[in-house]
């Protein structure tokens, strides 16, 4: 009898410990690319597809006829902090392929994310797939303006120097090999910020340097006004530099944003 409880007693533990076998993983290997492939799993390949930092949405197409994935959570990807509950839907009109869904606190829009999505094959074996989710770009964005002209008194209106320096130092981490970012509005001063040019892409990081001096005697400008726009594939920053040149003893930063959306 003793020997037969004993036995028993195995079983039931094998029994337990296997009922809570840990699901296999399927990981992203491609760093934080808007496509991951897959070489194993029920999914085949995710796609990040989000329009706004804090409006997480990713596709995922199974491998096969069959696979799903029910649930998702996002986590901080350097501390493993839960950040957010993922919902998993059918994409309208495609209704093979699923989507997860997550809204995202405004203080983690910049961090480094993973999404953790539990899936299943057709044939009933569970996997956990791993999609590695970039944060918004980060913007550094370093500007001194100084007069290198002479100022213009005008009666009744604003006067306004006739021409500036310009020194921008930017440094661009967009935490992703495909992000692109680009001069959205500058009122026709073109300063070139990106390696001489008005945009640049794609690239990961960079550090641009732009030295350029602006003849404002015919335009006649009262401000110096310049925004720029950073993407990934999981959001947008935007930076904005506003300088006064309405002041005869010197040019002034009157206004500065730096918006992640």
């Amino acid at each position: 009898m003793k020997k037969f409880s004993i036995i028993a007693t195995l079983i039931a533990i094998s029994i337990s410990n296997s009922s809570f076998a840990l699901p296999n993983q399927a990981f992203d290997i491609d760093g934080f690319e808007r496509v991951t492939e897959y070489n194993e799993g029920p999914i085949a390949t995710s796609v990040i597809t989000s329009e706004f930092a804090h409006e997480l949405n990713v596709y995922l197409h199974p491998r096969s006829e069959g696979d799903y994935c029910s649930y998702a959570n996002v986590y901080a990807h350097s501390t493993g902090e839960h950040i957010a509950h993922a919902n998993i839907s059918n994409v309208p009109a495609q209704v093979s392929i699923q989507q997860a869904t997550a809204q995202i606190p405004e203080q983690y829009l910049t961090e480094n994310k993973k999404l953790r999505a539990s899936c299943t094959t057709s044939k009933g074996e569970e996997y956990e797939v791993l999609v590695n989710i970039p944060g918004a770009p980060i913007i550094q964005w370093q500007v001194d303006v100084e007069p290198k002209g002479h100022f213009v008194h005008r009666p009744n209106t604003y006067g306004y120097h006739s021409a500036y320096k310009v020194n921008s130092h930017l440094r661009i981490n967009n935490q992703s090999n495909d992000g692109r970012c680009t001069t959205l509005s500058n009122r026709g001063v073109e300063l070139n910020l990106f390696h001489n040019e008005g945009r640049f892409g794609p690239f990961h990081s960079d550090v641009f340097l732009a030295h350029t001096t602006v003849d404002n005697s015919q335009a006649g400008q009262p401000v110096l006004y310049q925004m720029i726009e950073c993407e990934n594939a999981a959001g947008k920053t935007l930076a904005v530099k506003v300088f006064s040149l309405t002041n005869p003893n010197g040019i002034y930063l009157i206004e500065e944003d730096l918006i992640v959306k």
